[in-house]
């Protein structure tokens, strides 16, 4: 493992990108890792992003969880309930007792608020909420990245469009590890309609065949032309990298 990676989920999404960048050059990867962003949010000043990628194919923006356990992927105290009492209409007392006496307090004050949680077992149990939350992590990464280049490249000409995904990509042999998807937002598959691509990928083969399709069939007109990488790449090394 390079030097520069302590984080094995990490490491994996690296390879990956790397291994995409070298079955499409044309595409013209420029992988960063590992970068921190100023954000203008005082609770949170600096955000930290695992791996952006500019290509000829877009701007792409990874969050890597490497996670074992069952992973439930931004969830409502709701849905959990209904999970337990799949009965149409207003969750009952019983359903609601049970998870309190099973889940975190975390979890059973929530209400409408979306959460990420991951159970390794009864007494291991962690709940992501808000800024915690993965995909909240990696969106607001993206809005924070669009404020800071979005000006300079519009007068350039070039509106950026940023993708942000959360990555799981803990290789299990258990049975035990699984991503659940409630709202069916992983793994969704390619379409011309960037607002249908979803939040992210479970595994190594969803996100390689995910890329496949956008390599395959992408519009010349949704992509970037090579000007435009080098410009978008010039201003991020200038003005996030620093080199």
């Amino acid at each position: 493992m390079p030097e520069n990676y302590t984080n094995r989920g990490e490491y994996r999404t690296y390879k990956l990108l790397k291994e995409l960048s070298d079955k499409y050059p044309e595409d013209d990867f420029h992988i960063f890792a590992n970068l921190y962003l100023e954000s203008d949010d005082d609770r949170d000043p600096n955000r930290q992003v695992d791996h952006l990628v500019v290509c000829r194919k877009g701007i792409f923006m990874f969050e890597t969880k490497y996670w074992t356990g069952q992973v439930y992927h931004n969830v409502t105290r709701d849905q959990l309930i209904s999970l337990v009492n799949p009965a149409k209409g207003q969750p009952n007392k019983a359903a609601i007792k049970l998870l309190t006496s099973l889940l975190p307090d975390k979890v059973t004050r929530e209400n409408r608020d979306s959460f990420t949680m991951t159970i390794k077992s009864p007494e291991n149990i962690e709940v992501y909420n808000g800024t915690s939350n993965p995909i909240m992590q990696v969106q607001l990464s993206g809005l924070t990245l669009n404020r800071l280049i979005d000006k300079k490249l519009r007068r350039a000409g070039i509106k950026p469009y940023i993708h942000e995904f959360v990555f799981y990509n803990y290789v299990s042999r258990s049975g035990d590890d699984e991503v659940i998807d409630l709202n069916g937002v992983l793994d969704k598959p390619y379409s011309d309609d960037y607002n249908d691509w979803g939040e992210g990928f479970t595994n190594a083969s969803r996100l390689r065949k995910f890329y496949q399709d956008v390599h395959d069939n992408l519009p010349d007109k949704l992509g970037l032309k090579p000007r435009q990488v080098e410009k978008i790449t010039d201003l991020i090394h200038r003005q996030i990298v620093l080199d």
